[in-house]
């Protein structure tokens, strides 16, 4: 897989298909009267991979992403859901 990567998408760097991924969160639920809620949900996540360097990818046209230089590094990401429900 490496030796693909390398040839096809001109991988520099580190090719160690390792990774770690955690998530932490909270879930709050007001309920300030009977049958009416509101919830807040707040996650962060984080994929620590093992991939180094850069990727240039040639951008296919059925594919998600277009052709450019991509940094092989690590990503987090922070969600925050609100809900109001009313139930009858």
């Amino acid at each position: 897989m490496c030796a693909n990567m390398v040839g096809l998408l001109a991988l520099t760097g580190n090719c160690n298909p390792d990774f770690n991924f955690a998530v932490i969160g909270v879930n709050t639920v007001w309920t300030p009267v009977k049958g009416l809620a509101f919830t807040a949900d707040l996650s962060w996540s984080r994929l620590d991979q093992k991939y180094s360097g850069t990727i240039t990818s040639p951008g296919l046209p059925t594919g998600a992403k277009p052709a450019a230089l991509y940094e092989m590094k690590d990503q987090d990401s922070l969600a925050l859901l609100l809900r109001a429900q009313r139930n009858f």
